[in-house]
Formats: structure tokens, sequence, C-alpha cells
């Protein structure tokens, strides 16, 4: 991570701030080739490999004031096209977010899959269920206000989303979620759970939302156990339920070394209302990470998966990623 001090006249000139504005600028590169091996049928010109390339860049920046007040700017830029941004501003009341960034289901989840701790790419599509147990629906291009309350009692936390999707749409988020964290003996422990609603998900029938998650983590030594579950609730301008996708997601983590982490990851997913189609989905991540040397690391993949759809797909996929962080 650089650092770069900003000391313009300008700065100085805001007024009663107590120390002069670092920009933080930090990121990655990586380059991963992906292979799979599925029952779909391929169009013409088309195999079952590719090799990908991501990139990140991240600056943040804070200032702090005589009377303790402080505030954060973030802006990160994926691949030179994706853009999260931020503005946070942290009082005795609580942390106040504006912007894309800070969202509740985006920070408060527990889930492997969904963060992207390893690399577990399928190459595939899988309708009508979720590949992930993450309920959070708000996203890069949603702006929203953000709300995080103080730590209480030794470990209680939460945060509130609400979205406003402009003009064009009446899709608006709401995303309350609260966890708690704590020690028993040797064991690290945290419960986590939360309720998003959003209106109008599809643009233009009207229909509604209705996702909830909840979780444990328990980490002893070096291994880690986590389990999350995940509703999806779809309901028409009626108010009937026409899509409820259930899914869980079991995770065991090993870490064998200050270089190297293991995990293994189970996750099963269903639309219970669909009995046209009948999607399900079964999914083992078995994967590591390797740091070669602080900052330059090796992610690796392998992914089974099981599919029952409208057409079904049962295949394998390797991953194999390199990752430089600066």
């Amino acid at each position: 991570m650089r650092k770069v001090l900003l000391t313009t006249t300008a700065l100085v000139a805001l007024g009663g701030v107590s120390a002069a504005s670092a920009l933080d600028i930090s990121g990655f590169q990586r380059f991963e080739y992906s292979s799979w091996d599925d029952t779909a049928a391929e169009a013409a010109g088309e195999n079952d490999s590719k090799f990908a390339d991501y990139n990140r860049v991240v600056f943040k920046h804070s200032i702090t004031g005589d009377s303790g007040l402080s505030a954060e700017g973030y802006y990160r830029i994926n691949n030179w096209a994706e853009a999260y941004h931020g503005v946070g501003v942290q009082t005795d009341l609580g942390h106040f977010g504006f912007g894309n960034w800070w969202t509740a289901g985006g920070f408060m989840y527990n889930s492997h899959l969904y963060n992207g701790t390893f690399r577990s790419g399928t190459g595939q599509t899988f309708a009508g269920v979720n590949t992930s147990a993450a309920a959070t629906i708000v996203d890069g291009g949603d702006n929203s206000i953000n709300y995080t309350m103080p730590t209480l009692f030794g470990g209680l936390d939460a945060m509130v989303t609400l979205s406003d999707a402009g003009t064009t749409t009446s899709d608006d988020v709401t995303e309350v979620f609260v966890a708690y964290a704590g020690d028993a003996g040797d064991m690290g422990f945290r419960l986590h759970g939360g309720i998003v609603t959003a209106d109008d998900t599809t643009g233009a029938a009207g229909d509604e939302q209705e996702n909830s998650e909840y979780g444990i983590n328990v980490d002893s030594g070096a291994i880690g156990v986590r389990m999350t579950r995940e509703e999806a609730t779809t309901k028409n301008t009626s108010g009937v339920s026409t899509a409820k996708v259930e899914t869980n997601e079991y995770a065991v983590t090993y870490k064998a070394s200050d270089d190297l982490t293991l995990g293994v990851i189970m996750l099963d997913s269903k639309d219970k209302l669909d009995t046209t189609n009948n999607p399900k989905l079964d999914m083992t991540v078995i994967a590591a990470n390797y740091f070669i040397m602080p900052g330059l690391r090796v992610q690796a993949s392998t992914v089974n998966f099981d599919y029952e759809g409208a057409t079904n797909n049962d295949g394998s996929s390797m991953n194999v990623a390199l990752r430089i962080d600066f």
C-alpha cells in the first residue's frame, strides 16, 4: 500500500483540520486460467477453458477535525469499468456512509463464496438457484445511505442500508443486519442475521423481493467452521409467493501455515416453489491460497457441481490464479 500525503493550502483552508489527509493507494492484479467439463453442449467456436485477468485499484483518504469528528473517502475501480465509492462520517453516534460502498448485506455476511475467499468459477450459469448464501440485493450500481451503530456489549454490531434506485424504477432496497461476536474459552464465534426487502424487482412487474440470511462462524486455532442459510422469496403484486430459493452453505478452512490456507465449501440451493423445472444445485469447492512471498499468491481450486433444472448439467471445473497485491 502506498501513502501520498496531501498538504495543500486548499486543505488547510478548510479550517479545524488537525492532521493532513493521507491518500492510500492499494489494489491487486490477477491472471487466471479456468477449465471445466460439463454436460451442456457448446456452440460453434466455443471451448471449455479460458484465460482471464482482473485488476483493482483502491483510493482511500481520511481527515480528522479538532472536535474529534472524522470523515473518509473511498473509491474502488475494478477492471477500469466498475466503480464503488463512498463518503463516510464517523461520530459518537456511529458511522454514516453515503454512496454505493458501505452496505449492510455487503459487509456483514459470512459466505466464503460470496466473498470470493477462494477462486471458485464454474464457467456455468445455473438458472433459478443461487451460487452463494448471501441475501444482499444492493449492488455496485445502487447509491444508498448506510448507518453502522457503535459496537455494544463488547461484540454487538448492526448496519442499516436504504437505497434509492432513481426515477426510472421503484426498486428501492432496505437491508438490516445484526451480528454478535465473542469468545468461549479458546474458541471464537460470531452469530449474524439479516433481512433484505426490495420493491419492483423486475423493473416492470411490480413484484417484491424478501430475503433473509443467518449464520454462525466458529474459529478454534487454525480451524474455522462456517454455516449460512439464505432464503430468497419473490412475491407478485397480489402478495403471492412465486419463487422461494433456499440456499445452504457450509465451509471448513484450515490455516496450515502462515502462507497456506485450505478450504472445503459445500453449497446446496433449490427453488421450492418451481414445480415445472425443479431447479436444484449441489456444489463442492476444494481450494487453497498459497503465498509465494508477501504480496504474491497462488489461488487454486476444483469445483464439482450437479445442477437439475430445465437442462440438467453435471460436471467439474479447475481454477488456477496468480495474484499480486500492492
